[in-house]
Protein backbone atom coordinates (compact mmCIF):
# COMPACT_ATOMS: atom_id res chain seq x y z
CA UNK A 1 0.00 0.00 0.00
CA UNK A 2 2.38 2.66 -1.24
CA UNK A 3 0.17 4.63 -3.71
CA UNK A 4 0.00 8.13 -3.48
CA UNK A 5 -3.20 8.99 -5.36
CA UNK A 6 -4.98 5.52 -3.61
CA UNK A 7 -2.99 4.40 -0.37
CA UNK A 8 -1.55 8.11 1.53
CA UNK A 9 -3.51 8.80 3.78
CA UNK A 10 -5.15 12.31 4.56
CA UNK A 11 -4.87 11.78 8.55
CA UNK A 12 -2.12 9.72 9.05
CA UNK A 13 0.39 10.55 6.04
CA UNK A 14 -0.06 14.01 5.75
CA UNK A 15 -1.49 15.16 9.39
CA UNK A 16 -4.86 16.85 8.47
CA UNK A 17 -6.53 15.88 12.14
CA UNK A 18 -9.32 18.83 11.93
CA UNK A 19 -10.42 19.92 15.33
CA UNK A 20 -14.15 19.22 13.37
CA UNK A 21 -13.47 15.95 12.75
CA UNK A 22 -14.78 16.15 9.13
CA UNK A 23 -11.34 14.60 7.41
CA UNK A 24 -10.99 10.97 7.81
CA UNK A 25 -8.88 8.06 7.59
CA UNK A 26 -9.15 5.05 5.33
CA UNK A 27 -10.32 1.65 7.26
CA UNK A 28 -8.13 0.27 9.65
CA UNK A 29 -6.13 3.51 10.23
CA UNK A 30 -9.28 5.68 12.03
CA UNK A 31 -7.05 5.50 15.63
CA UNK A 32 -3.78 5.50 14.35
CA UNK A 33 -4.39 8.59 12.54
CA UNK A 34 -5.47 10.79 14.81
CA UNK A 35 -3.95 9.39 17.95
CA UNK A 36 -0.78 10.40 16.75
CA UNK A 37 -1.31 14.33 16.78
CA UNK A 38 -3.83 14.10 20.89
CA UNK A 39 -2.40 15.87 22.98
CA UNK A 40 -1.09 13.90 26.07
CA UNK A 41 -3.84 13.87 28.59
CA UNK A 42 -6.63 13.75 26.40
CA UNK A 43 -9.42 11.36 26.55
CA UNK A 44 -7.50 9.71 23.78
CA UNK A 45 -4.06 8.32 23.35
CA UNK A 46 -1.82 11.01 22.51
CA UNK A 47 2.14 12.25 22.01
CA UNK A 48 2.12 15.91 22.43
CA UNK A 49 2.28 18.05 25.13
CA UNK A 50 0.32 21.15 25.31
CA UNK A 51 3.13 23.86 23.82
CA UNK A 52 3.66 20.74 20.94
CA UNK A 53 0.30 20.83 20.47
CA UNK A 54 -0.13 24.43 20.01
CA UNK A 55 2.88 24.69 17.59
CA UNK A 56 1.58 21.64 15.44
CA UNK A 57 -1.77 23.69 15.08
CA UNK A 58 -0.48 26.94 14.44
CA UNK A 59 1.30 24.85 11.35
CA UNK A 60 -1.46 22.56 9.93
CA UNK A 61 -4.65 24.59 10.72
CA UNK A 62 -3.71 27.06 7.77
CA UNK A 63 -3.26 23.88 5.78
CA UNK A 64 -6.31 22.42 6.48
CA UNK A 65 -7.87 25.22 5.91
CA UNK A 66 -6.82 25.48 2.56
CA UNK A 67 -7.09 21.71 1.79
CA UNK A 68 -10.95 21.58 2.34
CA UNK A 69 -11.63 25.29 0.56
CA UNK A 70 -10.22 23.03 -2.90
CA UNK A 71 -12.26 19.88 -2.31
CA UNK A 72 -10.15 18.59 -4.72
CA UNK A 73 -10.67 14.79 -6.35
CA UNK A 74 -8.73 12.73 -8.81
CA UNK A 75 -5.88 13.84 -10.28
CA UNK A 76 -6.06 17.36 -8.77
CA UNK A 77 -5.92 15.21 -5.47
CA UNK A 78 -2.97 13.17 -6.02
CA UNK A 79 -0.85 16.61 -7.25
CA UNK A 80 -1.98 17.89 -4.05
CA UNK A 81 -0.97 14.84 -1.87
CA UNK A 82 2.13 14.67 -3.37
CA UNK A 83 3.37 18.46 -2.64
CA UNK A 84 2.12 18.41 0.73
CA UNK A 85 4.11 15.04 1.45
CA UNK A 86 7.18 16.65 -0.01
CA UNK A 87 7.42 19.89 1.64
CA UNK A 88 6.80 18.16 5.50
CA UNK A 89 9.78 15.62 3.96
CA UNK A 90 12.33 18.50 2.83
CA UNK A 91 11.03 20.61 5.91
CA UNK A 92 12.24 17.41 8.00
CA UNK A 93 15.44 17.23 6.20
CA UNK A 94 16.15 21.02 6.55
CA UNK A 95 16.24 20.44 10.06
CA UNK A 96 18.11 17.42 9.99
CA UNK A 97 20.88 19.14 7.93
CA UNK A 98 20.51 22.19 10.32
CA UNK A 99 21.24 19.78 13.53
CA UNK A 100 23.69 17.93 12.02
CA UNK A 101 25.90 20.96 10.60
CA UNK A 102 25.63 22.34 14.84
CA UNK A 103 27.18 19.05 15.98
CA UNK A 104 29.94 19.48 13.27
CA UNK A 105 30.62 23.16 14.15
CA UNK A 106 30.40 21.30 17.95
CA UNK A 107 33.31 18.90 17.32
CA UNK A 108 35.38 21.35 15.67
CA UNK A 109 35.02 24.07 18.20
CA UNK A 110 36.19 21.73 20.60
CA UNK A 111 39.20 19.85 18.82
CA UNK A 112 37.42 16.39 17.53
CA UNK A 113 36.74 16.62 14.72
CA UNK A 114 40.04 14.78 13.27
CA UNK A 115 39.28 12.37 15.87
CA UNK A 116 36.07 11.10 15.34
CA UNK A 117 34.69 9.11 12.60
CA UNK A 118 31.51 10.60 11.19
CA UNK A 119 28.86 8.34 9.93
CA UNK A 120 25.13 9.50 8.15
CA UNK A 121 23.03 6.84 7.20
CA UNK A 122 19.04 5.40 7.70
CA UNK A 123 17.54 2.52 7.10
CA UNK A 124 16.23 2.43 3.49
CA UNK A 125 15.80 4.59 0.71
CA UNK A 126 12.26 5.96 0.25
CA UNK A 127 10.36 6.67 -2.48
CA UNK A 128 9.49 10.55 -3.13
CA UNK A 129 7.01 9.90 -5.93
CA UNK A 130 8.93 7.50 -8.28
CA UNK A 131 6.70 4.95 -9.60
CA UNK A 132 3.60 7.04 -8.21
CA UNK A 133 5.24 5.62 -4.81
CA UNK A 134 5.83 6.94 -1.36
CA UNK A 135 7.05 4.75 1.37
CA UNK A 136 10.06 2.18 0.98
CA UNK A 137 10.09 -1.52 1.47
CA UNK A 138 10.20 -2.99 -2.77
CA UNK A 139 13.09 -3.85 -4.56
CA UNK A 140 13.67 -1.04 -6.73
CA UNK A 141 16.60 1.36 -7.22
CA UNK A 142 14.81 4.08 -4.61
CA UNK A 143 14.04 2.19 -1.46
CA UNK A 144 17.02 -0.62 -2.06
CA UNK A 145 19.61 1.70 -2.03
CA UNK A 146 20.59 3.40 1.63
CA UNK A 147 22.34 6.80 2.54
CA UNK A 148 25.62 6.76 3.80
CA UNK A 149 28.13 9.47 3.87
CA UNK A 150 31.40 8.56 5.83
CA UNK A 151 33.93 11.14 7.30
CA UNK A 152 37.18 9.40 8.15
CA UNK A 153 39.69 11.84 9.72
CA UNK A 154 42.64 12.50 7.41
CA UNK A 155 41.00 10.64 4.38
CA UNK A 156 40.56 12.01 0.69
CA UNK A 157 36.81 12.52 -0.97
CA UNK A 158 36.26 9.36 -3.26
CA UNK A 159 33.35 7.08 -3.92
CA UNK A 160 33.10 3.67 -3.09
CA UNK A 161 30.81 1.74 -5.72
CA UNK A 162 31.11 -1.67 -3.66
CA UNK A 163 27.91 -3.16 -2.13
CA UNK A 164 27.91 -2.23 1.36
CA UNK A 165 25.07 -3.60 3.70
CA UNK A 166 24.35 -1.97 7.82
CA UNK A 167 25.63 -4.95 8.72
CA UNK A 168 29.19 -4.02 8.08
CA UNK A 169 28.83 -0.69 10.35
CA UNK A 170 29.57 -2.45 13.46
CA UNK A 171 33.14 -4.70 12.21
CA UNK A 172 34.30 -1.23 10.45
CA UNK A 173 33.97 0.34 14.20
CA UNK A 174 35.69 -2.57 15.65
CA UNK A 175 38.46 -2.04 13.40
CA UNK A 176 39.07 1.55 13.38
CA UNK A 177 38.58 1.41 17.41
CA UNK A 178 41.41 -1.53 17.57
CA UNK A 179 38.80 -4.34 18.77
CA UNK A 180 39.09 -7.42 17.84
CA UNK A 181 36.51 -8.04 15.44
CA UNK A 182 34.26 -11.45 16.56
CA UNK A 183 34.30 -14.12 14.53
CA UNK A 184 30.28 -14.13 14.55
CA UNK A 185 29.60 -11.25 12.87
CA UNK A 186 28.24 -11.33 9.62
CA UNK A 187 29.33 -8.30 8.53
CA UNK A 188 32.65 -6.98 6.74
CA UNK A 189 34.98 -4.52 7.95
CA UNK A 190 34.77 -1.62 4.86
CA UNK A 191 37.59 0.57 6.77
CA UNK A 192 39.95 -0.72 3.89
CA UNK A 193 37.66 0.47 1.36
CA UNK A 194 37.63 3.75 2.86
CA UNK A 195 41.67 4.13 2.88
CA UNK A 196 41.11 3.62 -1.51
CA UNK A 197 42.57 0.01 -0.64
CA UNK A 198 41.93 -2.84 -3.23
CA UNK A 199 39.67 -5.69 -1.45
CA UNK A 200 39.49 -8.39 -4.16
CA UNK A 201 37.38 -10.70 -2.55
CA UNK A 202 34.36 -8.27 -2.15
CA UNK A 203 30.84 -9.00 -2.62
CA UNK A 204 29.65 -8.82 -5.89
CA UNK A 205 25.45 -9.65 -5.09
CA UNK A 206 23.30 -9.10 -2.27
CA UNK A 207 20.19 -11.11 -1.19
CA UNK A 208 17.19 -9.17 -0.23
CA UNK A 209 13.88 -10.25 1.61
CA UNK A 210 10.91 -8.24 2.87
CA UNK A 211 8.83 -9.86 5.27
CA UNK A 212 5.49 -8.21 7.18
CA UNK A 213 2.62 -10.48 7.31
CA UNK A 214 -0.64 -10.13 7.74
CA UNK A 215 -0.16 -6.10 7.56
CA UNK A 216 -0.64 -3.49 5.14
CA UNK A 217 2.83 -4.34 3.37
CA UNK A 218 1.74 -7.94 2.77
Amino acid sequence: EMSIIHDMDLVYDLKLADRENEIHSKPGLENAGRNMYNQVGADLPGRMNESQKAAWDRYYEPVIRDFKSRKLEGKALAGWKYQRYMSDYLSVIQSVDRNIGRVLDYLEANGLLENTLIVYTSDQGFYMGEHGWFDKRFMYEESFRTPLLVRLPGGEKRVVNQLIQNIDYAPTFLELAGVEIPEDIQGESFLPLLQGKQVPEWRQSLYYHYYEYPSEHA
